[in-house]
C-alpha cells in the first residue's frame, strides 16, 4: 500500500523532467532567439508577355536589391532554375528565378517590394512563401 505514493512521486518527477527537457530543446540557452516570419519570394526572370529571358541573375540581383533597400534593411539572394507547364499550349518552360529571403521586416514592406518587383520584372505573379522561424542576429 505504501508503494502507490512512491510510484506517484516517481511519475511526477519523470513528467517534470520531461517538461524541462522539452523546454530546453525548444529554446536553447546558448542563443537568445525569437520567433519571426521568414518571407521567401520567387521572382521569375522571363518576361510575362514574351516568355523570353529579360534579366540575367547578376542584373536581377542588382535590380531587386534597389527595390528591397527602399523598404527594409536587407535580404539574401539565391539563383534558381524554375520550370512550369503551360496546359493551354502543352509546353514546358524553363525560367531563371531569383529567390529573395527577407527577415526582420513587416508584411507591408514585403507587399511593397512585390508590387514594385511585379512591374520591374514584368511578371504576372511572384510566389511568396512564409514560415515561422526562430532567429537572431548573433554577435560576439
Amino acid at each position: 500500500m505504501k508503494r502507490k505514493p512512491v510510484i506517484f512521486l516517481y511519475l511526477l518527477a519523470v513528467i517534470f523532467a520531461g517538461v524541462l527537457i522539452f523546454k530546453e530543446i525548444d529554446t536553447p540557452d546558448i542563443f537568445s532567439s525569437e520567433r519571426q516570419i521568414k518571407y521567401t519570394l520567387y521572382v521569375g526572370l522571363n518576361d510575362k508577355d514574351t516568355n523570353a529571358p529579360v534579366f540575367g541573375h547578376e542584373e536581377a540581383r542588382t535590380a531587386m536589391f534597389m527595390i528591397v533597400r527602399k523598404h527594409t534593411g536587407g535580404c539574401t539572394f539565391y539563383d534558381a532554375q524554375g520550370y512550369w507547364f503551360d496546359t493551354d499550349a502543352n509546353e514546358t518552360y524553363t525560367e531563371n528565378t531569383l529567390v529573395c529571403v527577407l527577415l526582420d521586416t513587416s508584411p507591408e514592406a514585403v507587399k511593397a517590394i512585390m508590387d514594385e518587383a511585379l512591374t520591374v520584372f514584368n511578371q504576372s505573379s511572384i510566389l511568396l512563401e512564409t514560415s515561422e522561424v526562430r532567429g537572431t542576429f548573433y554577435s560576439n
